[in-house]
């Protein structure tokens, strides 16, 4: 009999284990679109999206270790992105989130005794990013360059609660991207470096995707990572007061899907989700994403 539980229990930590490492990894890295392909001349998409992780009390820390948060963390983002046609070969990209960030009620997992006690919520634009992506070739393989701009948040950050909506710093990140579509088939692979300003380190971005059709449907699996330089001199809050957000060095690995319903040639829904395999300085807590799209080509 005590096998049995212990059996039982070990499977329930390990389904535990792997539900708090689903993390919605767009809503820390606000995704613009990755594609080595253009947009074509004065065609246009553009994308409303809901993304939440509801509360989370632990992060990833560093070499693996967990860092548990004194109190309760949620997330929120409403997301506006969108793509113009310059020409057949350039296309325009702004994608503008609206946060929502709150530091909520003491966590019962917390090892602190005497920490900071302070609640509270923030909200506003989070990091605004303008992107130019020039595609060099097109035909059986896709080559493109893209050059992405990120502003500061405008909201003030708060240091009782370590809330923000958004990193603090300027962003420069040049991506290639080269890819190949195989009818009702894709795939493509990218790799950026990115400069912050104000003291948070660089970074390294290498990602892929691949997808297929069914239908009106497409399935389509990625990963991702993201690893800091950490050669920024920003340190992190205290452990009393440290929510995990915007925090400098953040990085991850990850796998995940992607489904699309395409309602129509001009309209459909995405539903996205990643599983985090490893990470630093952000949440291990399931998250959900959804948006709905407009193009016309």
């Amino acid at each position: 009999m005590r096998r049995v539980i212990n059996t039982k229990t070990n499977v329930l930590t390990m389904f535990r284990t792997i539900l708090i490492s689903i993390v919605i990894i767009i809503f820390h890295h606000s995704v613009l679109a990755q594609s080595p392909w253009a947009r074509s001349k004065s065609g246009f998409y553009a994308q409303l999206g809901y993304n939440f992780i509801p509360t989370y009390g632990t992060l990833f820390g560093k070499d693996g270790e967990d860092i548990i948060l004194d109190h309760e963390v949620s997330e929120q983002q409403i997301q506006l992105y969108g793509e113009y046609g310059l020409s057949n070969k350039t296309t325009l990209i702004l994608s503008l989130p609206y946060v929502i960030n709150e530091r909520g009620a003491s966590n019962p997992d917390s090892p602190l005794m005497f920490a900071v006690e302070d609640t509270g919520s923030i909200s506003g634009l989070g990091n605004t990013r303008f992107a130019v992506r020039h595609q060099f070739l097109n035909g059986h393989v896709a080559l493109a360059g893209t050059m992405l701009v990120g502003l500061p948040a405008p909201a003030d950050y708060q240091p009782f609660t370590d809330l923000s909506t958004g990193y603090d710093a300027l962003l420069i990140q040049p991506m290639i991207s080269i890819g190949k579509g195989f009818g009702r088939y894709y795939a493509y692979g990218y790799g950026s470096y990115g400069f912050r300003s104000n003291d948070y380190s660089h970074f390294l971005n290498l990602g892929v995707e691949g997808g297929a059709q069914l239908g009106h449907f497409w399935v389509i699996a990625f990963s991702e990572w993201l690893y800091s330089l950490e050669n920024g001199s920003r340190g992190l809050p205290g452990l009393d007061v440290l929510t995990g957000l915007n925090a400098n060095d953040q990085g991850w690995f990850s796998f995940g899907l992607k489904a699309i319903w395409q309602i129509n040639r001009f309209t459909g829904i995405t539903v996205s989700g990643a599983g985090a395999f490893g990470g630093q300085y952000v949440p291990k807590s399931p998250g959900i994403g959804i948006s709905a799209y407009f193009k016309w080509d």
